[in-house]
């Protein structure tokens, strides 16, 4: 995964055209238990399970997320899946759309989309749903633990252009009975699907293939990490950050009261160039903020030496001075020492 995605967490949500394609092959008659462990912000679940009387829980590692989700009327636990226990075989439904990105470790690392799959799998009560989410090659990646622990597996092509983008299938598969787990019957068609994905049908609302919900009682995630809200407040207070911001973060000076004689233009830039002056000033239009800065300058000098063609460099380390204003509208101005015949860069 690239860096983008990274830093939202893996978080790319299935397209609303494309959960209601999924909704349309699921039946239910009576209340069931249904857990997302990357819930989101909850709009994915919700859509697959709407109209039924399904007990919605999930899982979201981001804080915003989460607390989306819950409002959303999900039963949200904040944190990882990984460091989440779930009762084995309580779930009715699982709908499982991980990252799509490989461990990052000192060996063995495995796709995170088999890595969610074997953690999660097991919550899935016997003829229970899985609704699995995932780029068409890793298909084969989890195709052997597939085969062993779920039958009637389908896999649909999606069609969104979201979709299309990350070459998105939908794997549906039901929980085989205890003594019927373990063979992994049918592999070799899952093997196939990762290198022709263009031969699968379309997830559409013509699809005739249904799949039974059955009924389960409510769920109950219990998250054994840390709290991480908690600790991120908690680092701001602790004695170790207040000991390491005096070494990374550079004290404000702060000088208040008045001068004993009025300010001379000399005194004033020495108080501007030294940061004293920094803050807000003017009214309306012309309200800015004011920030001076010391800047380091090396200028070389070329010198003959005393052999014939010798040159010698010479340099010499000087300090000038920066101002910037930002003033309200946006428009930032600098002041700053420039080349001969280059004007100061002013930016809107």
């Amino acid at each position: 995964m690239r860096n983008a995605g990274r830093l939202k967490l893996g978080y790319y949500p299935l397209p609303v055209e494309e959960s209601r394609n999924i909704r349309a092959l699921l039946v239910s008659s009576a209340p069931y238990a249904a857990i997302d462990p990357c819930v989101g912000d909850g709009t994915a679940l919700i859509e697959i399970t709407g109209n039924t009387c399904a007990h919605l829980a999930g899982i979201e590692l981001d804080a915003d997320r989460a607390a989306a989700s819950t409002q959303n009327g999900i039963a949200t636990v904040h944190g990882s899946a990984f460091e989440c226990r779930v009762l084995a075989e309580t779930c009715a439904l699982l709908y499982l759309n991980p990252p799509y990105d490989t461990e990052v470790g000192p060996h063995s690392n495995k796709r995170m989309e088999l890595v969610f799959l074997e953690h999660c799998y097991r919550w899935v009560a016997s003829e229970g749903v899985l609704v699995f989410v995932v780029p068409a090659p890793a298909v084969g990646t989890c195709a052997r633990l597939l085969a062993s622990q779920f039958d009637r597996l389908s896999v649909f092509r999606l069609e969104h252009p979201e979709s299309i983008r990350f070459n998105q299938v939908v794997v549906f598969g039901r929980r085989r009975k205890s003594h019927l787990r373990g063979e992994p019957k049918g592999v070799d068609d899952l093997l196939r699907i990762a290198y022709k994905p263009h031969l699968l049908p379309a997830l559409n609302q013509e699809v005739a293939e249904r799949y039974a919900i059955p009924p389960s009682s409510p769920v109950t995630i219990t998250y054994a990490g840390l709290p991480l809200d908690a600790v991120e407040d908690a680092v701001h207070r602790s004695v170790a950050m207040q000991n390491a911001r005096g070494i990374l973060v550079r004290k404000q000076q702060k000088m208040s009261g008045q001068p004993v004689t009025p300010l001379h233009k000399g005194h004033v830039g020495l108080l501007a160039c030294s940061g004293m002056l920094n803050g807000f000033f003017g009214e309306g239009e012309t309200r800015h903020i004011a920030h001076w800065r010391s800047v380091k300058h090396v200028d070389e000098f070329n010198e003959e030496g005393e052999a014939e063609g010798e040159t010698i460099i010479r340099k010499r380390e000087r300090f000038s001075h920066e101002l910037t204003l930002a003033y309200e509208s946006g428009q930032i101005v600098e002041l700053k020492e420039t080349k001969q015949n280059k004007p100061c860069r002013e930016a809107g």
